[in-house]
């Protein structure tokens, strides 16, 4: 595994751990979504997709190295993490758009999290 697939897989699961904490309230939810969503009924749902999609995003850069079992194709892999690139290049736009300073700092980690996710959708070993 490249250090770059390894730093994306430790972002993934730090981001993981944050939305964890924040479903737990043990960070309050007003450093998270921009800052923007009032209701808690919200923040539990928006933080439990982004839960499960911080951890599905470390299992496919895992399948992909084959460190754990791929239940996709090669092509598929590829797909998704392209998906991701998109996605986190979006996610990018957002953050500096925030209103808490956090998120606007976070701008900078999923602007490196697009790269390498496009870099790591081009480089894929038939499985």
């Amino acid at each position: 595994m490249r250090t770059s697939e390894k730093i994306v897989v430790t972002i993934a699961v730090a981001y993981a751990v944050l939305h964890l904490s924040v479903l737990f309230q043990l960070v309050p939810h007003t450093i998270v979504w921009g800052g923007k969503i009032a209701s808690i009924q919200t923040i539990y749902v928006l933080e439990m997709v982004a839960l499960v999609t911080m951890l599905f995003l470390a299992m496919v850069i895992l399948m992909k190295n084959r460190i754990i079992k791929p239940i996709f194709t090669s092509k598929a892999i590829k797909g998704i993490l392209f998906v991701f690139a998109v996605f986190f290049m979006l996610n990018t736009l957002g953050n500096l758009l925030a209103e808490t300073k956090i998120e606007k700092v976070q701008a900078l980690i999923t602007l490196y999290l697009a790269f390498v996710l496009f870099k790591t959708s081009k480089h894929i070993a038939p499985l």
